[in-house]
């Protein structure tokens, strides 16, 4: 059975690059650089190795093997989602054993691209002991214990959060958690690290600890060996032993919870109040037409989507950042600060042009209600703009009354509605010309999924050069008035900033709206496709 998933995992990858030869190309090239990463890593811990003293060369692969397996667990569970090419929900109505599919698909795992270079990487860890053979011999059964340690933490850990039927919400939070560490965790490091000495003390420490935990006992064996303590070796091996066969059973619970029939829970919809469905309402006031409706609708969503939620938390994450690469670069004024107000309204606008892949098949209530392309664009724009204009002028006087320069506020109000404007109108054409994959409703916000990395790409990337042109016109006074002072041209900013905003917000709608009316029906199969 372990052979047939194994076949069968590649029948189904060589199929799916047959389909979309981007896909293969994307995949041969991060196949390629990957494996040169890795291959490169591993030289250095061989070739570099050696020249160092056994206890710092214990601690070195103790925390690599340590970040190895950290990343398997972490990773897949909470960002990108491990490989669903066979998916046990699929086997549901097969009798396939659980502890027969966990055998399976560990094995099957090994022979991909990912799990062949997770293999290499701890293989590689452990052969830095080659000037001592007994350490490689014991080292290389620890790094093999390490590797199924790694694969099944990531798959169990990922599929009992993804078993929560009815608490979706569970994943949903944890996902936007993530978030945090994930922004500001080079902030704190280097806040923590603020010499070369620092690390050199805090890693031994870390080495010791992860040396009996699930993620470094399978590396720190090599280590006890060429050291002569075989009781620690033997010890440490048994307790690698042990985490593996504990993240087997995780995993094995995991695909129990998902192949085994179970009550559904959490299905029943919520009472309403008065048994009737409240009524949909934009800025307070009821929605009493279908752009109004539809605002009502998005407005909801931005605060209630963790994919929108997502979005909005980078804009409190960027703040710190900026505040943290301020003070550090050091000055008078706030420096970096001063960009809240524009980056905000970027972040704001850009976020428009995935609003239609968010939607995904509930899309198909616009289409069969008939919804006229200018309302659906002005609908979404009304959506954002009822609580995000607000907020950018926030933001933006908040920063300068900070700095103490209110000779700034009229230019960086003008570039900052500006970009509002004018990225919120390349949104509402993006999202109805170029539709690309996002994340299903219910999935991590941060999942990328599988086969759009190359439209993704290519679409964000162009957009990325479309949203710099459209800055010129604001960006040509802006600089005028930093390099000269002269206050006529912080108004001209605010002149120009609003009109080409309000000009390439009504080209944008408009042109959207016209292409949204052409293809809607081949809009909504290709969200469905995904």
């Amino acid at each position: 059975m372990a052979l047939i998933l194994t076949r069968l995992r590649w029948a189904l990858t060589v199929n799916g690059w047959r389909k979309s030869t981007l896909t293969l190309v994307f995949s041969v090239i991060g196949t390629l650089y990957f494996a040169a990463l890795a291959a490169l890593l591993v030289a250095g811990l061989v070739m570099g190795l050696p020249e160092l003293d056994t206890a710092t060369r214990g601690i070195v692969t103790v925390l690599v093997g340590s970040a190895v397996v950290l990343l398997w667990t972490v990773l897949p569970s909470l960002v990108t989602g491990v490989d669903a090419t066979l998916d046990p929900s699929s086997f549901v109505l097969f009798p396939v054993p659980a502890r027969t599919l966990v055998a399976g698909l560990l094995l099957s795992t090994f022979t991909t691209p990912v799990g062949a270079l997770t293999l290499l990487v701890l293989l590689g860890t452990a052969a830095s002991w080659w000037d001592t053979p007994a350490a490689f011999a014991v080292g290389a059964v620890g790094a093999v214990l390490s590797a199924v340690t790694a694969v099944a933490l990531g798959y169990g850990v990922t599929g009992l959060l993804s078993s929560f039927t009815g608490r979706r919400r569970v994943r949903e939070a944890l996902s936007l958690v993530v978030l945090v560490p994930l922004m500001l965790g080079g902030v704190a490091f280097l806040q923590v690290m603020e010499s070369i000495e620092d690390l050199f003390w805090l890693g031994p420490i870390l080495a010791r600890a992860a040396a009996w935990s699930p993620f470094g006992s399978g590396l720190a064996v090599g280590a006890a060996a060429a050291e002569g303590a075989w009781g620690t070796v033997l010890l440490r091996l048994a307790v690698a032993a042990v985490w593996a066969v504990l993240a087997l059973a995780l995993w094995h619970l995991a695909i129990r919870r998902t192949v085994e029939p179970r009550a559904a829970a959490g299905s029943a919809a919520p009472a309403r109040r008065g048994g009737r469905p409240a009524d949909l309402r934009w800025l307070g006031r009821p929605a009493t037409s279908a752009r109004t409706a539809i605002a009502a609708r998005c407005q909801h969503y931005w605060f209630a989507d963790p994919r929108y939620l997502a979005s909005l938390m980078i804009i409190p994450l960027l703040l710190v950042l900026f505040w943290f690469m301020s003070t550090t670069v050091g000055g008078d004024g706030l420096g970096l600060l001063l960009l809240m107000g524009p980056v905000t309204a970027w972040a704001l606008g850009y976020s428009l042009s995935a609003d239609i892949g968010y939607d995904h098949t509930a899309f198909h209530h616009h289409v069969l209600a008939g919804v006229r392309g200018a309302d659906d664009r002005w609908g979404r724009v009304l959506g954002l703009f009822g609580w995000g204009l607000p907020l950018v002028v926030v933001v933006t006087v908040a920063t300068l009354a900070a700095d103490g320069d209110w000779a700034l506020l009229p230019a960086m109000l003008g570039a900052s509605l500006g970009l509002l404007g004018a990225c919120t109108g390349l949104s509402s054409l993006i999202s109805a010309r170029w539709v690309y994959p996002v994340p299903k409703p219910g999935d991590s916000p941060l999942k990328t999924p599988q086969g759009a990395a190359a439209r993704t790409a290519i679409v964000q990337g162009v957009s990325l050069v479309a949203t710099g042109v459209l800055a010129v016109p604001m960006a040509v006074p802006l600089i005028a008035f930093l390099a000269t002072r002269a206050s006529v041209w912080s108004w001209v900013t605010l002149v120009v900033g609003v009109a080409w905003g309000v000009l390439a917000l009504g080209l944008g709608v408009r042109w959207g709206a016209a292409w949204y009316d052409r293809v809607q029906a081949e809009t909504l199969q290709a969200v469905k496709a995904w």
